[in-house]
């Protein structure tokens, strides 16, 4: 149906049968009044219709389908209609109204010469599109009833939901550019504005959090580092990574991490020979604001490098895609190299790929020495199976610290009873959520009926990591303090580990022909 949001001719002054004086669209009567005119006229030839003659009745009534599809799109149709009449009538009315605003938006653009996927012409309509709607967002986030018309009266600042979705999996998360959000604390700054204010700002919007109480040092050096990382990076790197307004959000979240990370590497050792170091591998980077924390603060006499997975980098060489991460504050742009004090290197692997984990073995534990820390932080549902076997699978991996972010979704139910992660198997249904992301809206049970599963699945992973109970701990650390119960951090550290690249094992072995 191509793009939702909005045009002037939705709200203007002029008013039809779908929309009331105030621009809400108007539930209809009953299901028929919404229908479009080939369901119309599969309507049946019993139904009182005052300008229709009898012959004309007739022949409607004995016209069937000439082709199978169209008959399967008939019996289809048929269905929903069953449906849409069983259902209570406030569903049914709140369905009708959805429909009624969607068939009206398209009606708009096509008036107004929208122009599909041409993505340079579809640029230039979203520019053009009405303005204080909240830009891309409008309609995306599901914006109905009461929200939607306070939406409008407030310029684009509607009410916000409460958030009581379930969070089940949903893929790899990533920031394609960095750059995010139709407002916020840069709203109507210039650049040179936006520049000069972030550091402040930040501090700012941290005092209120968690690491501001439980980790001040680590706050403080925070502080210190993104004002270098402000002097340092081009204007146009230093905007794209902090105008998103999530830089404090992550520093926050992985605050426990890097806790973690630094304490482990304060303990090691400066090895004698510079490539025994230790290598940090954060899975599912993003954007990789952890990594970037990490090499600021860890020692580089002790880690040689930290290595950014994530399937939404780019491949090695290649230019960045728009729906790829920018990769211009890892290694440079236009002349400018940024001085990591220990190397970041990205690495474009999904992780739930066989092929892609042989070659994450060929690359990185079976090229370096040394230990491995594997940080897995927000993992969304079987990837944090991956991390946890990752684990076990290589005697040269140190630590882990994984926190889970949400179950697996209901679909793995039809393809596994258990999984067997660690010599521990894992119920499939016990562990798994029904539902599903539409957009940026979870459509399923509320996020408080789903509390009893997350423990459970916490519980799964944690028996699966396979080391001595002595080695691993778990705990629970008030990061989501807004009705949020992702608070389960799990640390694992090996007391004795390996230095040199052990054989391949399990997925990590070498496929045989």
């Amino acid at each position: 149906m191509g793009n939702k949001n909005c045009v002037p001719e939705l709200f203007g002054g002029k008013t039809d049968t779908g929309s009331d004086a105030n621009d809400r669209p108007r539930a209809p009567k009953d299901a028929e009044t919404i229908a479009s005119p080939s369901k119309q006229a599969m309507k049946s030839s019993t139904d009182p219709e005052p300008s229709s003659s009898a012959p004309a009745a007739a022949a409607q009534q004995t016209r069937k389908p000439s082709t199978p599809g169209a008959l399967k799109r008939m019996e289809k149709r048929e269905q929903r209609r069953a449906v849409t009449a069983s259902l209570p009538e406030s569903w049914r009315l709140l369905e009708e109204r959805q429909r009624a605003v969607i068939r009206r938006v398209a009606e708009c653009e096509r008036a107004a010469g929208y122009v599909g996927t041409n993505r340079a012409k579809k640029t230039a309509w979203d520019n053009a599109r009405y303005q204080g709607l909240g830009g891309k967002n409008y309609l995306k986030r599901g914006k109905r009833g009461e929200a939607w018309q306070k939406e409008i009266e407030n310029g684009g600042e509607g009410a916000e939901e409460e958030d009581g979705g379930a969070m089940v999996e949903r893929g790899n998360e990533a920031v394609a550019d960095g750059v995010g959000g139709n407002g916020g604390w840069y709203a109507g700054k210039s650049d040179e504005e936006i520049v000069a204010d972030t550091v402040s700002w930040l501090a700012r919007e941290m005092r209120g959090m968690m690491i501001y109480r439980d980790y001040r040092e680590m706050y403080d050096r925070a502080l210190a580092i993104l004002e270098k990382w402000r002097r340092s990076f081009p204007k146009s790197v230093w905007i794209r990574v902090v105008k998103s307004g999530r830089i404090a959000k992550e520093l926050n979240e992985c605050a426990p991490v890097i806790k973690h990370a630094l304490d482990r590497v304060a303990k090691m050792p400066v090895p004698a020979d510079p490539d025994e170091r230790a290598t940090v591998i954060d899975l599912c980077s993003g954007f990789g604001y952890l990594g970037m924390f990490l090499s600021e603060m860890l020692d580089p006499r002790k880690v040689k490098m930290i290595a950014l997975v994530d399937k939404q980098w780019p491949m090695f060489n290649a230019a960045p895609k728009s729906h790829q991460i920018n990769w211009d504050h890892v290694y440079g742009i236009d002349g400018w190299d940024p001085e990591w004090p220990i190397k970041l290197q990205t690495r474009k692997d999904d992780v739930k790929q066989a092929g892609q984990l042989r070659q994450i073995e060929k690359h990185v534990f079976g090229k370096h020495r040394g230990p491995f820390i594997i940080l897995a932080v927000h993992l969304c549902g079987t990837l944090s199976v991956k991390a946890v076997e990752m684990f076990n699978l290589h005697e040269n991996a140190s630590d882990l610290v994984l926190k889970p972010c949400c179950l697996p979704g209901w679909n793995h139910t039809y393809t596994h009873d258990t999984w067997e992660l660690g010599g521990h198997c894992i119920p499939v249904k016990d562990v798994c959520a029904k539902g599903k992301w539409k957009g940026n809206r979870w459509i399923g049970p509320p996020r408080s009926h789903l509390r009893h599963k997350f423990a459970t699945w916490c519980d799964n992973l944690y028996k699966g990591i396979d080391v001595a109970e002595s080695e691993k701990r778990t705990e629970q650390i008030l990061i989501q303090e807004e009705g949020g119960h992702q608070n389960t951090f799990m640390f694992v550290e090996r007391e004795r580990f390996s230095v040199a690249p052990g054989a391949p094992s399990g997925v990590y072995a070498p496929r045989v022909e």
